[in-house]
């Protein structure tokens, strides 16, 4: 089938037509903002963007910028969408506004709208390749799949150097159950940006379905090291939105990718970050713990985790990273007490077990510490560490 960028722009069914601003009919009113619902650290940030739409409600920028701001603290927020909409309205020849609106729409499962509202937007930058992409995607999660193919085969044509289009086309060609395509697209991901995670992740997942067993175990080794790595999609004004952006899990997701680099102070400030908009995040107090601990700040590796405790009791991570901040501490009883409380919780963590009877090797414990190598390698029994110590 013959394909160009031309024909998937087109809005289906004909074109798109925007009334004039003026008319008073077509702008949808300001949605209620209650700044106060916010998490502290943003309510001010609300609360200016809010004013502002409030006292210039006929300015584009004023309704879009307030779009951003809820946008940027949910992608799915429909008081977002509406703003947006106002924007669009006042300026129907902003592709900032449209392309944020498919971007709400996107999230929040409406494909068919963001179909249309792409398409629009192209038609105002045909060049904007994140927009492209996301029309491809949305066509994908729509169930237009052989648009999406047409559309990726396209944009990697004319971006040959994009890694995100490639994982995308392997993406659809795997849903065709076009498996040797999909690897090839997979592969080329790969080797645009070698740290792509999710390519490597989904390139592992078709050599498991073609039997290729080794370079499944290698593609999965590959991921595990670049799980958060993704290329750059040159996106910048997604860019503009991840300036403002206050997820906690996304922030937490982001100190976790850092940490996996070695940039311990990127992904201790990224960590934080996000606990200053969710205090009670337990997951980021206990990779404090292990990040502090990694500094060597033993303060505040165990003030993260006398949180993590008290939040929820029963994550047998917390007591295990606490377990590590103390043997790097010389400080065994204790480690050992703190590895013990981490199997009551989880009996088949192989790390838990093969320190602790490292701990009561140390000790003279002989007959407990070849019991916790044992079942370290029972729970593991491709774990070298705990071979070569109960070979010892």
């Amino acid at each position: 089938m013959a394909f160009s960028l031309a024909f998937a722009l087109l809005v289906l069914g004909g074109g798109f037509s925007q009334e004039p601003p003026g008319e008073a009919s077509r702008v949808p009113p300001l949605p209620r903002i209650v700044p106060e619902t916010f998490p502290p650290a943003l309510r001010e940030t609300v609360k200016r963007a809010y004013e502002e739409a409030v006292a210039y409600p006929w300015d584009p920028s004023a309704s879009g910028h307030l779009g951003m701001v809820l946008q940027a603290y949910n992608h799915s927020d429909t008081t977002a969408e509406i703003c947006y909409r106002r924007a669009r309205v006042f300026d129907p020849s902003s592709f900032r506004w449209a392309y944020y609106l498919s971007l709400v729409q996107s999230e929040e499962g409406h494909y068919s709208e963001a179909v249309l509202t792409l398409q629009e937007a192209l038609r105002l930058d045909p060049d904007y390749l994140p927009a492209q992409l996301k029309l491809g995607d949305c066509f994908l999660a729509s169930g237009r799949v052989e648009e999406a193919a047409n559309l990726f085969t396209e944009i990697v044509r004319r971006h040959p150097h994009s890694a995100q289009a490639y994982y995308r086309l392997g993406r659809v060609l795997e849903k065709e159950n076009n498996l040797g395509g999909a690897g090839d697209s997979f592969g080329k991901a790969c080797e645009l940006y070698p740290n792509f995670g999710a390519a490597h992740y989904a390139l592992m997942r078709v050599y498991e379905r073609q039997g290729k067993t080794e370079a499944s175990r290698e593609e999965l080794r590959l991921y595990e090291k670049n799980k958060y790595d993704v290329p750059d999609g040159g996106d910048g004004l997604q860019a503009e939105l991840n300036a403002l952006y206050t997820d906690p899990g996304i922030l937490m997701g982001l100190g976790i990718e850092y940490g996996n680099q070695g940039k311990l102070q990127e992904a201790v400030v990224k960590h934080e970050e996000a606990l200053r908009f969710d205090p009670g995040l337990v997951g980021a107090h206990i990779n404090l713990i292990s990040l502090y601990g990694r500094l060597h700040n033993y303060q505040k590796a165990e003030k993260h985790y006398r949180e993590a405790a008290q939040l929820d009791p029963n994550r047998a991570e917390t007591y295990y990273d606490y377990g590590v901040l103390l043997l790097e501490q010389d400080k065994f009883q204790d480690a050992e007490s703190a590895f013990r409380k981490s199997l009551e919780l989880d009996p088949h963590n192989a790390q838990a077990h093969n320190n602790l009877g490292d701990i009561l090797q140390r000790q003279g414990k002989l007959s407990g510490a070849s019991g916790e190598f044992r079942k370290a390698i029972e729970d593991l029994p491709d774990f070298p560490q705990a071979h070569f110590n109960l070979g010892r």
